[in-house]
This record gives structure tokens, C-alpha cells and sequence, in this order.
């Protein structure tokens, strides 16, 4: 019989009161950028207050009648805040309670002042100039454009160059999380992943308990057959040091799917298993608008979303997702419960665009729960 969320809430929220995490350490990689939310302007009322479109279907059908003729667009603002998936999971994680030390492109020579503002558990280390995306959103959809400019700059050689061996040897040392995120935008991450099998990971020191090796490699719609398959390959090697978790959205898993030549299916409990055993990983998970799958091997667990149909803000919610996830494993959580901590983050943050403590996390599925 499939497991309600509800079973489960009461169990949750009695651990959660009880574990703190201050004795968990993470390292995370490797982009950073500034994101500018933007909302797309349809038309002004009586007043001359704005109209957004709400939906990428209506957006995407305007554009389309405007076919073959010039038309302007009214952009809106809604925020500037720190980007970027390594980011934003890194400062849920630290809002959590987990200490973090993060490596990107947080600006030169320093760190830009707008990163400043991420939680006091995070520890920044800077390689590289940031970037700026605008993120359309909707309520069913967000678009991020973006010109990857240092991010494809960014390689092994240089952050060696910045940081020196020893520091990065000493920032993995010790950690129960390594975290790589956004493989896709970053050109040279498979460098620097290779960089770091291989010259880091053989002289570092690991934790007794094997420590956990989370990824997202975000859209990879721009990146060739090959690439994906190399760094599929590569999450084998990562085995030999962690327990591998990887996260796809369902664009994500697609994409992926057809570059390792795996048949076309729906996204369900076959497709999961399919994938779980082509990514060669530990833990498998695949996270949509309204629920989550994920696959250890032994088991499949689907749950539902908290979802939102008018979300304060959808960039960043997969990142709330994933850091939701990786604290939820540190609290001895199983699978399905884990994906409900997950989906709650996410839930929280969709909300109020603030990514939750553990009291708010509580109160939060309190509230779902009544």
C-alpha cells in the first residue's frame, strides 16, 4: 500500500525537534552568480498598474503571433539576490544548521557584497568573476537567461592556481557532504571534477562512515551525447569514496535518458529503476512540480509536492529541494521520509523565498498537517 504523508508527519517533526547538526560539515562547488527575478508585463489596467503574464504558454503564444514583425517587451524586476545552484543549496544547508565551506565564482579579488548575505554557517572562497541571470518566471515555469562569460573560464588549473592544493585538500577533508553542482553551465566542470578525483580525493582525509557525494547537473539540453556519458562514467569513480546521490529534475532526467540510449518511458517506477541502474549511483532521485521519486536500489518511493499554485518565487526551489534532501539523511530519515523533509524546504521556500531554519521547517509541517 502506498505511504501517506501524513503517517509519517508526527515522526518527522518529533526528530526534528530533537537533532542538531552543527556537528555536519559540507563542501560544495562550484557556481555563483547574481539572479534578477523578473516577472514579463501583459498589459497595464485602468490605473496603469502591471499585468504579468502568468503562464510560459501564454508568454510562449504571444510570442509566436508576433512572428516575422518587432515588438518590444516590458520587463519587471521583482528582486537581485545570490544565485546560483551551489549557492542557494548551500545557504538552505546552512540555514539548517550545516556547516558549509563553498568554492565559486563569487567575484575578484573578493567577494561581491551581495554574497555576504548568505547564512553565517557558510564559508566563501572565491575563484572566478560572478554572472548575471535573469530568471523569467511564471507561475508554472521559470527561464534563465544568462551570459555564461566566467563561467567558462573557470577550470582546474585556475582554481589550483588561486587556492593551492593543500587548502582544497583540507576544505573535503573531513566532510560528510561534498556536493558538485550545475555540471551543465559550468564548460570545464568535468575537468575539475577529474582535477579533484584525482589529485584531492587520494590524500584527503574522509570520515570513518562514508560520506555522501550529491549532485544536480542541472539542464543539459546544451551539452553533447558524449558529455553526458563522460560524466555519468565518472560517478563511479566517485563511488570508490562516497555514497553517490544524484537529482534530476524531470527535464534533466530525459535529456540524460536519451544520451545513454534508454528507451523512451514515462516518468514512473520502471523509469526510475532504469535510471538508477544506468547513473551508477547509490541513490537515484527525480523531483517534478507535484511529487518526487527516488530509488535506492531496493525500493521506490513516490511522494507528493506541498504545492503551490502561486508561488512568491520558483528559482531556487529545486536547490531548497536538494539541500532538504541531504539534511534529511543526516537526521536518519528513510527514503520516503526523506523526500517529504525535501519537498517540504522546497514547499517553504516557493512560499515566502526565504529558505527555512529547522524551527520554520517544524512549523511548516505542522501547518500541513493540521
Amino acid at each position: 500500500m502506498q505511504r501517506k504523508i501524513a503517517d509519517d508527519l508526527g515522526f518527522i517533526v518529533s526528530k526534528l525537534q530533537q537533532k542538531k547538526l552543527s556537528e555536519i560539515h559540507a563542501f560544495l562547488g562550484f557556481d555563483a552568480c547574481i539572479d534578477n527575478i523578473v516577472r514579463i508585463v501583459n498589459g497595464k489596467d485602468d490605473s496603469g498598474d502591471a499585468r504579468f503574464f502568468t503562464n510560459s504558454r501564454q508568454f510562449g503564444e504571444f510570442l509566436i503571433s508576433r512572428e516575422n514583425k518587432s515588438c518590444g517587451i516590458e520587463l519587471r524586476t521583482q528582486q537581485s539576490k545570490f544565485g546560483g545552484n551551489m549557492v542557494i543549496t548551500g545557504n538552505a544547508l546552512g540555514n539548517l544548521g550545516i556547516k558549509a565551506e563553498c568554492i565559486g565564482t563569487f567575484g575578484l579579488p573578493d567577494v561581491l557584497p551581495i554574497f555576504r548575505s548568505m547564512s553565517t554557517n557558510c564559508t566563501l572562497y572565491t575563484v572566478e568573476e560572478t554572472i548575471s541571470t535573469s530568471a523569467l518566471e511564471f507561475s508554472d515555469a521559470k527561464v534563465m537567461m544568462f551570459d555564461p562569460g566566467p563561467y567558462d573560464k573557470l577550470n582546474w588549473s585556475g582554481i589550483l592556481k588561486l587556492l593551492g592544493i593543500e587548502r582544497i585538500k583540507l576544505l573535503i577533508s573531513n566532510k560528510q557532504l561534498v556536493s558538485f553542482l550545475n555540471w551543465s553551465e559550468i564548460i570545464n566542470s568535468t575537468d575539475i571534477w577529474e582535477g579533484i578525483l584525482e589529485e584531492i580525493l587520494p590524500l584527503a582525509s574522509l570520515p570513518a562512515v562514508k560520506p555522501c557525494f550529491f549532485t544536480d547537473f542541472s539542464d543539459c539540453s546544451r551539452r553533447s551525447k558524449e558529455e553526458i556519458q563522460s560524466v555519468i562514467a565518472l560517478l563511479a569513480r566517485f563511488k570508490k569514496y562516497f555514497k553517490v546521490i544524484v537529482s534530476l529534475n524531470q527535464n534533466e532526467a530525459e535529456l540524460i535518458a536519451n544520451a545513454l540510449d534508454l528507451p523512451d518511458n514515462k516518468v514512473d517506477e520502471g523509469f526510475v529503476k532504469m535510471m538508477f541502474n544506468a547513473c551508477m549511483t547509490d541513490i537515484l532521485i527525480i523531483h517534478r512540480t507535484k511529487d518526487a521519486l527516488a530509488s535506492d536500489g531496493s525500493i521506490v518511493e513516490k511522494c507528493e509536492t506541498f504545492f503551490c499554485k502561486e508561488p512568491t518565487i520558483l528559482t531556487g526551489g529545486g536547490d531548497n529541494f536538494n539541500a532538504g534532501f541531504c539534511f534529511a539523511r543526516f537526521c536518519d530519515f528513510d527514503l520516503f521520509q526523506s523526500l517529504i523533509v525535501a519537498n517540504a524546504v522546497s514547499g517553504y521556500y516557493v512560499r515566502t523565498g526565504i529558505s527555512p531554519d529547522v524551527d520554520k521547517l517544524i512549523g511548516f509541517l505542522n501547518q500541513v498537517n493540521e
